[in-house]
């Protein structure tokens, strides 16, 4: 049966309202809050004070992101759905990565997280991974923007780079206002929106197909869409394996050396809260990343079952925001655009108010030539937070062609976020590691490998992480055995096998 040709439905009045009557209660909230940050410690980790139950649904909403609410659909319709098993995974490693990394961040009462790097390896060693999270940040949040601009102009037809500039301008006045304070209470909206979002999908699609659920797993069945649970391994194959090594790098990123969540949860008040948000975070995201991959698998069931309904060229990542507009009624229609908006912008808001955070505390204090009053540094504070996010915004600009927004992702973890988890792993866990042997690693070996790997081999991209991570680590570690130390690396600093207190005692030789 032929397919039609790509109809632009109107977008409707009720579906604008709703749209419009989120993005003014998110950007309102923020107004309220704003009058609360009154320096850089209110400003950047909300006083220390968030409820944990807060902080944890913040984490959700920012790390699902747009890039898994329109990404992992279109997974699972055009490959299978065996990434659903990453949160599994994390759920597995979060404890031990938690014992890791949280206590020595707590104990040094850190603002940033590469204030650690400065103790152990020293001054560039910390500006040098300051720049690399502000490098893999903008690109996390130039693809954030676009997938939801991309949803935007497929319901309306309006031009992909005036919605890529309508949401950027969005997100950053409200982050600029309210400070971590307004990220955090937005990302709560946000995930409820985007998670009552994926609910309707699912229902809608259960309901439109005969055989609702059982329909939709016997053609992914058939059509070998379900998780691959095979143990052997391949590096062009996407199964348990590569799975499971992805999520394992993932985990480390994301709860141990990433700035926008570890800024997060140093927002409440004591080490058992940041555990108690990390569990629920990560549960969290089990159930939602399940509904979204089982929302691929229903994309693929309905329009197998329905294919004169799909137009010709839908595919990828424009298949959801296509099913929505076409096969949903008036008024949800709004309400699911306005759950990928929601995933979007708590990526965003996330990224530009992490990224002002490293370049305040890590970047210009330590370099300025006088000491900023509070009240100064929290306008530079709000003025970077603008200035960043109008870079995402550019950022998103170039992004608008690429093939895959998780791929995207993926790669650019290859190139600078692996590295960077890569030395943090080399602070804690070894005492002969330095800078000096990372970055040597890094420059000669990891990054020619990362682009060699990525435009060279059929090597699956979910591994791109792990054989970043791990020929970095690995790398680093001998070259740190081989080639001298740097005269400025600190004598003594916090490792698993020595640690310090707040005023810089050393205990715990081994």
């Amino acid at each position: 049966m032929s397919r039609i040709s790509v109809e632009q439905p109107s977008f409707g009045a009720l579906n604008y309202s709703v749209l419009v009557a989120y993005l003014l209660l998110v950007t309102l909230l923020a107004v309220v809050l704003s009058g609360r940050q009154k320096d850089t410690r209110t400003y950047f980790l909300a006083g220390g004070r968030m409820p944990w139950l807060a902080v944890s649904l913040s984490l959700s909403a920012s790390l699902l992101s747009a890039l898994s609410y329109l990404g992992a659909p279109a997974l699972a319709y055009e490959e299978n759905a065996s990434f659903v098993l990453g949160p599994v995974i994390l759920l597995m490693t979060a404890p031990f990565v938690i014992l890791l990394f949280f206590p020595i961040y707590r104990r040094l009462d850190v603002t940033s997280i590469y204030e650690y790097v400065n103790r152990r390896f020293g001054r560039p060693a910390r500006y040098a991974t300051s720049v690399f999270a502000i490098l893999q940040i903008q690109g996390w949040m130039g693809l954030a923007l676009y997938a939801p601009a991309l949803a935007l102009s497929t319901v309306t037809g309006m031009d992909l780079v005036g919605c890529i500039l309508v949401m950027g301008a969005v997100a950053t006045f409200y982050t600029a206002l309210g400070g971590l304070a307004a990220v955090i209470w937005t990302d709560v909206i946000q995930f409820l929106v985007l998670s009552s979002g994926a609910l309707l999908v699912v229902v809608s699609l259960s309901s439109s197909l005969p055989g609702g659920v059982d329909q939709i797993l016997d053609l992914a069945l058939a059509a070998d869409k379900l998780p691959r649970l095979e143990f052997g391994f391949r590096f062009d194959q996407a199964n348990l394996i590569t799975v499971a090594l992805c999520n394992f790098v993932v985990v480390f990123s994301q709860y141990g050396t990433a700035q926008v969540t570890v800024q997060r949860l140093l927002a409440v008040r004591n080490l058992r809260q940041m555990y108690r948000a990390v569990f629920l975070d990560v549960f969290l995201q089990l159930l939602v990343v399940g509904l979204l991959f089982f929302i691929g698998l229903g994309l693929y069931a309905y329009f197998q079952s329905f294919p004169e309904r799909l137009a010709e060229g839908v595919e990828g990542d424009r298949i959801l925001p296509y099913y929505i507009v076409h096969a949903l009624p008036v008024g949800a229609s709004g309400l699911l655009i306005a759950a990928v908006f929601a995933a979007s912008m708590s990526t965003l808001d996330s990224g530009i108010h992490s990224i002002s955070t490293v370049m305040v505390v890590d970047l210009v204090k330590p370099l300025a030539s006088i000491q900023l009053t509070e009240r100064q540094s929290l306008m530079m504070a709000r003025g970077i937070t603008v200035g960043l996010g109008a870079v995402a915004t550019l950022t998103a600009l170039l992004f608008s062609n690429i093939d895959g927004i998780i791929k995207a992702v993926h790669q650019v973890t290859g190139y600078v976020g692996a590295p960077v988890t890569a030395l943090f792993l080399l602070g804690l866990l070894t005492r002969r590691g330095h800078f000096r042997g990372w970055l040597a690693a890094t420059l000669v070996l990891v990054l020619p490998l990362s682009y060699y790997v990525q435009n060279h081999t059929q090597v699956h991209w979910l591994l791109y992480g792990p054989v970043s991570a791990g020929s970095c680590l690995l790398a680093a570690y001998l070259c740190s055995r081989i080639l001298r130390p740097p005269a400025w690396a600190p004598a003594e600093a916090p490792t698993v096998w020595r640690t310090q207190t707040t005023s810089g005692t050393t205990k715990g030789a081994r």
